[in-house]
């Protein structure tokens, strides 16, 4: 089974994780997308709470077909590293082979992840660019991830929206439009919780 591995910290979680989350799903052929949202990042600010981000992951999943959500970091205490987060992935999930999808700017950040070539040993990974991305550079750095790792990164024809979850709660902290960000349910749930009171 082809698992699609899409992380963040969904705060919150907006139509581009959407768009990445299916353009990703159809183009690869992939049988799932498993939205992974972070637990709680030391160095992020005005985070919503874990239980929120999960609600707001599961209205996101409801809005295509294949996506899932797992909550393996959120249940976890901590810093979480990617590395241990497959390894437990890989005992949950036996038959599945996984997909992490990562951006350009995480691209040129890989080698420096805890235990990146045991990383590579446990996912491929889908590489979806950004609006404005130098192509290539981008195919660059791929052909060097195989040439030092022999390790093959799938470069996307989709082109991930300009939408940043920053974006989003500044819009909703000064009662703006969120219309072409969110989904009008996350908006209602947002508003409902008095989340991102202060972006």
């Amino acid at each position: 089974m082809k698992t699609g591995i899409l992380g963040g910290s969904f705060n919150p979680p907006h139509l581009g994780h959407l768009f990445i989350a299916q353009s990703v799903y159809q183009e690869f052929g992939l049988d799932e997308v498993l939205l992974l949202p972070l637990g709680t990042p030391p160095h992020k600010t005005h985070i919503a709470p874990r239980e929120a981000r999960e609600i707001m992951c599961r209205m996101l999943a409801k809005a295509a077909d294949g996506l899932q959500v797992c909550t393996i970091e959120l249940e976890r205490q901590g810093y979480t590293y990617t590395v241990d987060t497959l390894r437990q992935m890989r005992q949950q999930y036996p038959g599945h082979s996984f997909y992490y999808i990562i951006g350009t700017d995480t691209l040129f950040q890989l080698e420096h992840w805890r235990d990146y070539r045991q990383v590579f040993e446990y996912t491929e990974f889908i590489c979806v660019p950004r609006p404005g991305d130098d192509r290539a550079k981008v195919e660059d750095k791929i052909r060097q991830f195989r040439r030092e790792y022999q390790k093959e990164i799938l470069l996307s024809t989709a082109v991930g929206p300009n939408i940043s979850s920053t974006g989003v709660r500044e819009a909703i902290c000064q009662n703006r439009s969120t219309d072409g960000m969110l989904l009008p349910e996350i908006r209602d749930y947002i508003e409902r919780m008095h989340l991102y009171a202060e972006a």
